[in-house]
């Protein structure tokens, strides 16, 4: 389970993001999870906990700690972003929330473990010593501490602590 505490981070406003993005460093892919609000004063709903990312923002809408509970993926980075380009892609101004975006690795699939070919030649030896470095430095990401990104802007100040689980659906 990858975890952080880094109160340092803010965010442009205090709008809870509304837009969720996993990104999958291994697969190079991204998802758009099922998100669950849940604020302090209410119960933890019925979620399992195999697909689960767990965000908690504080009361100033920063990122306090990122932990996931799924053994097929770590988180290895979280950031809020109120100025994404994604809001360029519609017409008009956007209302101020947020996008965050959470990096990490996933287990690799057993088919693609099981298809790769033997080394045979020297390139080949040289293109799996670069391959094995991407991954060591993955793997390392894993077991360091989740770094949270913020905006550059200032926070304002807001009144409740909230906690977003994040229904990671990876296969």
């Amino acid at each position: 389970m990858s975890s952080s505490n880094n109160n340092s981070n803010h965010s442009a406003n205090n709008e809870i993001p509304q837009f969720v993005v996993i990104r999958d460093q291994v697969h190079s892919i991204y998802k758009h999870p099922i998100v669950h609000y849940v604020f302090e004063d209410e119960p933890f709903p019925e979620v399992p906990k195999d697909n689960l990312i767990m965000v908690d923002l504080d009361e100033h809408v920063q990122l306090d700690q990122v932990e996931s509970y799924s053994p097929h993926f770590q988180v290895t980075n979280c950031r809020l972003d109120h100025n994404s380009t994604v809001y360029d892609q519609f017409e008009g101004d956007h209302d101020g929330s947020g996008l965050m975006t959470i990096e990490g690795v996933s287990a690799p699939r057993a088919e693609a473990i099981e298809s790769l070919q033997p080394v045979r030649n020297l390139d080949n030896l040289k293109e799996t010593l670069v391959n094995f470095k991407l991954r060591n430095e993955m793997v390392k990401s894993v077991f360091s501490p989740v770094t949270t990104t913020a905006p550059t802007q200032s926070a304002a100040s807001s009144s409740s602590t909230n906690r977003q689980s994040i229904n990671n659906n990876h296969q």
